[in-house]
């Protein structure tokens, strides 16, 4: 970048000051750090009086100010600094803007106390000038950029952030470039580069011309993934992740997706994904992938707490090169006061389609509910998960027990799952949705003929600068002509619970069942739960919700009572994830009920 100043007899000391500035902060600190001291100034009291817009600058980076506390300040060490003081300003304030400005350094009296007697007081007055504004902002794109998307020379002429009669500044200059470049670089065009910036500043007029050229250079293809770092898996681990076709246009968001997919596998502790700005290779540029592998072998454990099932701990342990393949064999043990689960799982690594194979097996004790429930679960899973969108086509056979009774289904089904929202973890703006629907026929190998589905929908709506709206809604219905508790438990529902209807306990709102020993709480036919939540962020770690959540679950579409949960709760974003303290009333039950939860969405 070229910085061009017209000089005026009224502001040459200023303009000389600011080019002068590295060389004075060099010579301050060879100063002090030369000879042995002689006579001590001890360390001084300053003080900088200087309009608010610029006074934390000057606080931060003035000399004078950032040694005020050093005790090996000598006195002529101090006479230094306050005579480079002027020329500091002048130049710092020159990035702001602000070229005619006037500063005064002055000794006031000792301090009165007895403990700082014989400190100097040294007070910093500056005086600002009127500032230099933006006269004009010229950009000029040139390269085949003009010829093969004039449209979006205009979109980048038209968003450049520089705008007339604005303050000039330094950093914004430098910014808007910088935003510039990232924004024609991020698609199709990755070797563009400036080929000239120029400011030409006129102190006198107090005004900024400010001009731009920028080379497109040649338009980027993509080609075949190039990987390097593996050493125990295939490299089909990483091409079949890879959603990007080949002679696809460079896109910095589509590498930056295959290195978070990347990232999501279990087999690396580090990926980068990158193309070379080489603009004579932009014609199928290799996508460079360089990873670093983790060890083939994991044990881990947890300890934790919720108010839906108390207590817990898991312990898991996972071995990712099963016969020397990228084959994932996953078992995991989860330990709750109210429930016990153990998964074992293999899958392979994804196909060319983005799909994998899992068998699964499950077991499950549910304490949460009386009478108690155990299920056992195996299946076998064909799924594809991208980046916004999940699909599994899945045959499972359930067989579970309900107090007395029991039962089984083989249920062939399907899920989806798609979400577009700002960000997974923390999400303010968005959609995500979840369905599924499944059945079983009593001639293979199930107690009951049934179809059943479920579905699930969030919406976030952000208010304000960093609240937001949660609107939650969910739906299920089992349909069968035969007994109903001839279907799996599991495949029933509840509600209640943190993610449901606070204000009561997890899964304790059901279908009444009345018998000479009293009554128990079953799971139901259908399910209806809706939910709204506004979100106050105080900061970015905490802010504080108020909610209404109300539902049903029923055995009867025509005779069904409503439950009702109102209350407010704490919010933090932790390093794990968002954490909820709630607190709910639950009507018509008429009584408080806390609640904790660690939710990451997706």
């Amino acid at each position: 970048m070229k910085l061009f100043v017209h000089p005026s007899s009224q502001n040459k000391h200023t303009l000389q000051s600011a080019l002068r500035c590295g060389l004075s902060r060099l010579a301050c600190t060879v100063v002090l750090l030369m000879g042995a001291p002689l006579a001590w100034a001890d360390n001084y009291k300053v003080n900088v009086d200087a309009p608010k817009e610029v006074k934390t600058i000057l606080d931060t980076y003035l000399d004078i100010v950032r040694y005020r506390t050093r005790e090996d300040i000598r006195d002529e060490y101090l006479d230094y600094l306050v005579d480079q003081t002027p020329e500091q300003v002048a130049s710092l304030l020159a990035t702001m803007g602000y070229f005619d400005v006037r500063t005064e350094v002055s000794e006031g009296s000792k301090n009165s106390s007895v403990k700082d007697a014989e400190k100097p007081n040294i007070t910093v007055k500056v005086t600002l000038g009127q500032r230099v504004v933006v006269d004009s902002a010229k950009l000029e794109v040139q390269g085949l950029i003009k010829e093969q998307d004039p449209k979006r020379v205009g979109t980048l002429e038209f968003d450049w952030s520089l705008q007339e009669d604005e303050p000039f500044t330094q950093n914004e200059w430098s910014l808007s470039k910088t935003l510039l470049l990232r924004k024609i670089q991020s698609e199709a065009y990755a070797a563009a580069r400036f080929v000239d910036t120029q400011a030409f500043i006129e102190p006198e007029k107090k005004t900024a011309k400010l001009s731009a050229k920028l080379d497109s250079g040649p338009y980027f293809t993509l080609g075949e993934i190039e990987a390097t770092g593996l050493r125990r898996y295939p490299v089909k681990v990483v091409n079949n992740v890879n959603v990007i076709k080949v002679g696809e246009a460079y896109n910095r968001n589509k590498l930056l997706n295959l290195q978070k997919r990347l990232q999501d596998l279990p087999y690396f502790s580090s990926v980068l994904v990158d193309v070379g700005q080489n603009p004579d290779e932009a014609e199928l540029a290799p996508i460079k992938v360089q990873v670093v592998e983790l060890p083939t072998q994991n044990f881990n454990g947890l300890v934790g707490y919720g108010t839906d099932a108390g207590f817990r701990t898991n312990v898991q342990y996972s071995h990712y090169n099963v016969f020397k393949r990228g084959w994932i064999f996953d078992s995991r043990y989860d330990w709750e006061q109210k429930q016990r689960t153990g998964t074992l799982s293999l899958s392979t690594p994804q196909n060319a389609n983005h799909y994998q194979w899992s068998v699964v097996g499950k077991t499950e004790l549910d304490r949460t509910v009386d009478p108690n429930t155990n299920t056992a679960q195996i299946g076998l899973h064909y799924s594809r998960k991208l980046e916004h969108t999940a699909i599994s086509y899945d045959v499972d056979y359930f067989n579970s027990k309900l107090g007395d009774l029991r039962s089984h289904a083989t249920v062939f089904g399907v899920s989806w799952a798609k979400n577009k929202v700002d960000d997974p973890s923390f999400p303010r703006r968005g959609y995500a949705i979840e369905a599924s629907v499944g059945g079983a026929l009593k001639a293979l190998a199930s107690s009951a003929t049934f179809l059943r589905a479920y579905g699930r929908f969030r919406y976030f709506i952000p208010f304000k600068k960093d609240d937001s709206l949660l609107l939650r809604a969910e739906a299920g219905a089992v349909v069968t002509k035969d007994t109903l508790y001839n279907v799996p438990s599991s495949l029933l529902f509840y509600a209640g619970g943190s993610s449901s209807i606070r204000g009561y306990a997890y899964q304790s709102i059901g279908s009444t069942y009345r018998n000479s020993n009293g009554s128990s709480i079953l799971p139901g036919q259908f399910l209806a739960t809706a939910s709204a939540e506004y979100t106050h962020w105080f900061n970015k770690s905490w802010g504080a919700a108020v909610f209404y959540d109300v539902g049903t679950v029923s055995n009867d579409l025509t005779n069904f009572g409503l439950y009702h949960g109102a209350g407010a709760g704490v919010r933090w974003r932790s390093p794990v994830g968002p954490i909820h303290f709630d607190l709910a009333y639950g009507y018509p039950r008429k009584k408080l009920a806390p609640h904790i939860s660690i939710g990451i969405l997706f």
